[in-house]
């Protein structure tokens, strides 16, 4: 495992936490909090990977323009904050490893919430984080 992992994987796993417990606490995230993930990950990018730094830039593009369209068709059950979710996501995945990572997230949600919650409106950054560590983990493993 290289310092460059070690230091992605920290980043995730402080966002992914402080971002989910905001959501679940609130159901709302601080957009700075988002800002400084999405910096901080860009700053990784730079200072250990420049060479590659464009693939996940166009992973999280597409991450982000997924969950955006998402939001638009869901007719806004999406929050704005899961759309910028969508591109910290981005910006550790490889192109290859973004469907395991929506794949992941939607089989957590469906097991953790049931038919019970309904028309309920539920944090989904912690299952959006979920995918990305485990997504992340496998992306490390394999590739």
């Amino acid at each position: 495992m290289t310092l460059y992992t070690i230091i992605s994987l920290i980043i995730i796993l402080i966002f992914s936490i402080v971002l989910s417990l905001q959501d679940i606490k609130k159901m709302t995230v601080s957009i700075y909090v988002q800002w400084a993930s999405v910096f901080a990950a860009m700053t990784c990018h730079m200072i250990f990977a420049r060479e590659t730094m464009w693939i996940y830039i166009l992973s999280s593009m597409f991450c982000g323009a997924f969950y955006f369209a998402v939001r638009k068709i869901a007719k806004d059950k999406l929050g704005p904050a899961d759309v910028w979710f969508g591109f910290f996501q981005g910006l550790f995945l490889q192109p290859q490893m973004i469907p395991v990572c929506f794949g992941i997230e939607c089989i957590v949600t469906l097991c953790v919430i049931n038919k019970r919650f309904g028309k309920v409106r539920f944090p989904f950054i912690p299952f959006m984080a979920a995918g990305l560590i485990a997504a992340f983990l496998i992306q490390v493993i394999f590739m």
